[in-house]
């Protein structure tokens, strides 16, 4: 058997110290660099590596300290390696919790050494995905809107349909909207009167950047008084997001950068599309979704029954005669 193309470094907390060691040696004779970490304070101390194996729904024996702990503690340090999850039949709320905690893979019990082997060497590095063309993954999105009551929501919203368009899971999905709502309706409540919103999405994060031409503000004291109470704007943002960062000076607007950690949804389809969290169109995607069936009758999307009808209304079309009785109704209107 071939060597791997990438060789790796990867550390193991498993529940069992004699299966990761039989595992670490496998992996070794494979070329890469595998460790057993038989406690907390193991994992934590590692030298820098690449891939973690760790056991979800049992505490990994590193003092009795489950696998969510771990991974928040080392991304806590600044680690973020690829993560791996090994789980026994686990159900549809310890799949939420483990693609929350961003894992790359799920794999079951029993593991088979050929399967931890493909895992190992098929996975990617953070920050470093690459396409066929040899491109980043990213995926970006703008949007300008005015400054009115409703702005909030309709940028919230707007934005929702995008991820839903590149597959965020809900959980994510939902802090998302609720803190860009707040970050608008602070730039509108501060008297902006045009509101930018930039998005740019990778394979495990999305930097979102919102830009106003208000009066702007003392950020740092906007930020010491705010930042820690959940009753203001700042502060539900710096509840909902990863990370937040403010800039605002009085006479120049302000930018508010909010950093998430997101877990996409994989298909077994490649082009799937999958609109069932949406409760309605806004134009962009109502256009790319007739686009697509319109060139590919039989594409695999997925609707809510609702959204079903609107569509299917919509591949009707409009009745000529009817706009035409309408508009020269209208003309006669004085």
């Amino acid at each position: 058997m071939n060597g791997p193309e990438i060789q790796r470094t990867v550390v193991l907390a498993l529940s069992d110290p004699t299966v990761s060691h039989a595992f670490a040696r496998i992996l070794d004779l494979r070329g890469h660099r595998a460790f057993v970490a038989d406690s907390m304070y193991e994992v934590i101390e590692s030298e820098a590596f690449d891939v973690l194996v760790g056991e979800f729904g049992l505490p990994a024996r590193s003092a009795g300290v489950p696998m969510d702990e771990i991974v928040t503690a080392l991304r806590a340090l600044g680690h973020d390696p690829v993560t791996v999850a090994l789980a026994n039949e686990p159900s549809d709320r310890d799949l939420q919790a483990i693609l929350d905690l961003d894992v790359e893979e799920i794999l079951n019990r029993p593991l088979l050494p050929e399967r931890l082997i493909e895992v190992v060497e098929e996975v990617r590095d953070r920050g470093a995905q690459i396409d066929e063309d040899g491109h980043a993954e990213v995926a970006e999105l703008e949007i300008e809107v005015g400054a009115f009551a409703e702005s909030g929501e309709a940028t919230a919203r707007e934005l929702i349909a995008w991820c839903v368009r590149c597959e965020i899971v809900p959980p994510t999905r939902a802090r998302i909207g609720s803190a860009v709502s707040e970050a608008v309706e602070n730039a509108v409540d501060a008297g902006a009167h045009s509101i930018r919103l930039r998005a740019r999405l990778t394979p495990s994060t999305l930097e979102i950047v919102i830009e106003d031409d208000g009066p702007g503000f003392d950020a740092v004291d906007a930020i010491t008084r705010c930042a820690t109470d959940a009753s203001t704007g700042i502060g539900r943002m710096h509840c909902l997001a990863e990370s937040v960062s403010i800039q605002s000076t009085q006479g120049e607007g302000s930018s508010v950068t909010l950093g998430f950690r997101v877990t996409v949804t994989e298909f077994e389809e490649e082009f799937r599309i999958d609109l069932t969290d949406l409760d309605f169109f806004v134009p962009a995607t109502s256009k790319e979704l007739l686009a697509t069936l319109a060139e590919d009758p039989d594409a695999p999307v997925v609707l809510s029954p609702a959204l079903a009808v609107v569509i299917g209304r919509l591949l009707m079309g409009p009745r000529p005669s009817s706009l035409a009785t309408s508009a020269l109704r209208a003309s006669t209107i004085r």
